[in-house]
């Protein structure tokens, strides 16, 4: 074969291979659909900020807007383009996408108003704040209703895997529901307001968890002390009355869930299995009792919080003191 031959051969080859290649770019795809849908829909020119994200005004707040470092309750739903709502806070709506998960406590949000990067995980709710979000929330102020249309870049970006809303524009209907400076006072007003609907004139004990008997003990003369070891069963509830933990069986079948366990739990009295306030409860319990904690976050999970429980979160325990364990001696 001469050497004009072979070079034309494989130009050829290169041209081919070339054009089976994919160009596709699935960034300006998703970017021309969300600018021809925003004019399509006759959304304002002047709503679009400078990031992209276009901010339309429903309903005008009154209050504070929030600053960084601040904490922000707001309620949202979640849509993409079509109209599909993909997450709310609102149970109802939902339940008509068929998105209902009966795990997940449907509540406003509560969260520090501060991100290092985006998309970041909401402690305790299991939900990712967006940049576009972020931004929005700062333009509104308490009592404001608002409508964002988020382009992907200021969504979940070109992520996919996780939740399919990758390369997704979004519109997000939000309510700036309140402005909080002092999350703690927050926290605690909450537990006043509780107290006061339900217990009426009820005071804490030892300056910190809230006790009531809820059926009397079988044993008067068994009760614990720092280091004892007691086997419970228990209901860990919000305020609102949704359960985020149990041991029970029968309240696990009654609300058609599943959680770690159904056996009794091993408390060592001030050890680590359980938060603080627990053992606070414990120790003012006798065999056969059954009680309810209503524990500040500060005897609790505190300004950390867990995957489902967010910071600053009061928590109530129904416990009934099973029976009474032996201390093992500890080696010497």
């Amino acid at each position: 074969m001469n050497r004009s031959l072979a070079l034309l051969i494989l130009g050829f080859s290169v041209l081919f291979l070339s054009c089976d290649r994919d160009f596709s770019d699935p960034g300006g795809d998703e970017m021309a659909r969300f600018n021809a849908w925003i004019q399509v829909n006759n959304i304002p020119a002047d709503t679009k900020k400078s990031s992209g994200l276009y901010f339309v005004t429903q309903t005008p707040g009154t209050g504070i807007s929030p600053q960084t470092g601040d904490w922000v309750l707001y309620s949202y739903t979640e849509k993409t383009l079509d109209g599909l709502v993909w997450l709310s806070d609102n149970s109802s709506i939902v339940r008509q996408y068929d998105r209902f998960d009966k795990n997940y406590h449907y509540t406003p949000v509560f969260t520090k108003y501060y991100v290092k990067s985006y998309p970041a995980t909401i402690s305790g709710y299991s939900r990712e704040m967006l940049k576009g979000v972020f931004e929005g929330l700062g333009y509104m102020k308490e009592g404001e209703k608002a409508t964002l249309y988020i382009p992907f870049t200021l969504a979940y970006g070109s992520r996919s895997a996780s939740n399919g809303l990758g390369y997704q524009s979004l519109i997000y209907e939000l309510e700036l529901l309140k402005v909080i400076k002092d999350p703690r006072a927050y926290e605690q007003s909450l537990i006043d307001s509780y107290i006061a609907q339900n217990y009426p004139g009820l005071q804490p004990i030892n300056d910190s968890i809230y006790y009531v008997q809820l059926a009397p003990p079988t044993a008067d003369t068994v009760t614990l002390a720092k280091d004892s070891i007691a086997y419970v069963y228990y209901k860990g509830m919000f305020l609102d009355g949704f359960v985020f933990d149990t041991n029970i069986d029968s309240v696990a079948k009654r609300l058609g869930r599943q959680f770690s366990s159904n056996d009794s739990l091993k408390v060592t009295i001030g050890g680590r299995e359980t938060i603080k306030g627990f053992s606070q409860a414990l120790i003012n319990m006798k065999k056969g009792e059954w009680g309810r904690a209503i524990i500040p976050s500060f005897c609790g999970y505190d300004s950390i919080g867990t995957n489902n429980i967010p910071p600053f979160t009061p928590l109530i325990f129904d416990i009934y003191f099973s029976s009474k364990g032996k201390v093992t001696s500890k080696p010497k």
